[in-house]
């Protein structure tokens, strides 16, 4: 492959070797660690989801140049290269990528994933442009920790006029319940307070319950800008 650009490292048979880490980058490094991965892996709903969406949509995938951001073990970019993709550049930040290395040399497809070590914001591809983007962005409550201004900045910096991001789009809800217990607590505690009858309470603290579904938040990363992500109440 051709030499790493803004710090990033372009990874060859000859880096495929796992890099020891000290127990500290282990520590802080949690990308590294063979068990978060093992815990997406295993994530059936998550992985299928991501393997049906790519593999039936060979139409959009066969020929075309695809950005896997944050690759991790590399199973994006294989499910690309199996729909058709002519060429995946997957970029990942962690120690993670020299494994994902040995797993894109063992299933053939070395010739069809570059992988590069590094942050995505200060990676310089080899192309232009790429055709689709592909990310697992998505994070806890939406938006917690996830990789959406990542995401912005690839698809603003590569992504072709009429390109793709899968996934592209999101919504967050909000949705009021009624708590059996804490109603129990708060309201039927009245009936017997240390064995008197306080019951005559519950009207200054019974309102009637309303439950409602509203929408907190939507995103369409095929024209989010990184303000969306910022929710006031």
């Amino acid at each position: 492959q051709k030499a790493a650009r803004s710090g990033t490292v372009a990874m060859s048979e000859s880096t495929a070797q796992p890099k020891e880490m000290t127990s500290a980058e282990f520590y802080f490094d949690s990308n590294s660690h063979f068990g978060t991965h093992e815990e997406l892996l295993k994530d059936r709903i998550r992985t299928r989801s991501f393997m049906r969406a790519i593999i039936n949509s060979k139409s959009l995938f066969e020929g075309k140049t695809v950005l896997d951001i944050g690759a991790g073990t590399g199973i994006l970019s294989m499910f690309a290269v199996k729909a058709g993709a002519k060429h995946v550049y997957a970029v990942e930040s962690s120690g993670i990528v020299h494994i994902a290395q040995a797993v894109v040399k063992a299933n053939g497809m070395a010739d069809r994933i570059t992988l590069i070590k590094g942050k995505m914001e200060e990676v310089k591809l080899d192309v232009t442009q790429v055709d689709i983007i592909l990310c697992d962005w998505i994070g806890y409550m939406l938006i917690q920790d996830s990789m959406i201004e990542t995401v912005i900045d690839a698809r603003d910096r590569y992504l072709a006029k009429g390109g793709i991001i899968l996934p592209d789009k999101a919504n967050l809800y909000l949705c009021g319940i009624e708590d059996a217990d804490y109603k129990e607590q708060r309201i039927d505690f009245w009936d017997n307070v240390y064995g008197f009858n306080m019951s005559c309470m519950k009207e200054g603290s019974l309102t009637e319950p309303l439950i409602d579904m509203c929408q907190l938040n939507n995103l369409d990363l095929n024209t989010a800008t990184k303000d969306c992500l910022k929710i006031t109440s």
